[in-house]
């Protein structure tokens, strides 16, 4: 799916299907049900997933995964995404300037308020592509306002307002320890915790993850951490990205 022309508040960057609910679900059904809109950009269509869902190859898991992403999306009710191509398990090491590059286009077309990512420690999971998605969301954030970057995309520089790390207070076990980056808020996406669990089920080909992921997710009520990675901070204590 192509980014619409018209301006989204929320631009919410990722690694894989999935990622879009187990870290912005609840946020983004939240704000779905107060009309700003959200777009999705995941920078690999998973196919290096452990979990194949009876794929026989990797384009017919990269479709399989596409539609996962199309049925999550229309669950959390963001108002468009797209996918794109970039090696699933091997991010770090694609070309990082062309992916910067594309990802400040599309917020250049949107011009959001408001970015969503994980940070470079790669979340709780710590995972790789994790990090990079936040190692370039981040690099996007900054340059998107600058002319000297990507002149040739012919579309005037923007500013978002913020961006923000999606974080935990502890990690689940089982995976390599990392940093997490501090919470600044806690957005309280509690009456959309059955909304995120039922997107992230929609990953059918990923139903080996559904008991652990489920379980994970309860234990937080609903309720989603964020780091404020950069921008304006917030004037006053609050549990709202988008305040003023």
């Amino acid at each position: 799916m192509s980014a619409p022309a018209s301006a989204i508040p929320l631009l919410c960057i990722t690694a894989h299907p999935d990622d879009e609910a187990a870290n912005f679900g609840g946020t983004v059904a939240l704000y779905a049900s107060r009309g700003i809109a959200a777009h999705l950009v995941c920078l690999t269509s998973g196919e290096a997933a452990r979990n194949r869902g009876g794929a026989r190859d990797n384009p017919a898991l990269q479709a399989l995964r596409r539609a996962e992403l199309a049925a999550s999306c229309a669950i959390l009710g963001f108002a468009s995404h797209e996918i794109w191509d970039y090696p699933d398990a091997a991010l770090p090491q694609a070309p990082f300037y062309p992916i910067v590059g594309r990802v400040i286009g599309v917020i250049r077309r949107l011009r959001p308020e408001i970015i969503l990512s994980m940070g470079p420690e790669g979340s709780v999971t710590a995972h790789p592509d994790h990090a990079t998605a936040g190692v370039v969301a981040t690099a996007a954030f900054h340059w998107a306002a600058h002319e000297r970057y990507f002149p040739e995309l012919n579309l005037p520089p923007h500013q978002a307002r913020r961006l923000w790390y999606s974080t935990a207070a502890a990690q689940p076990p089982g995976f390599p320890p990392v940093w997490l980056p501090a919470p600044d808020v806690a957005v309280p996406a509690e009456p959309y915790l059955e909304r995120k669990i039922a997107a992230f089920r929609a990953h059918a080909s990923q139903a080996p993850l559904f008991e652990r992921v489920e379980q994970v997710l309860r234990l937080t009520g609903g309720r989603e951490l964020f780091h404020l990675a950069g921008g304006m901070p917030l004037a006053e204590a609050s549990n709202d990205l988008m305040a003023p």
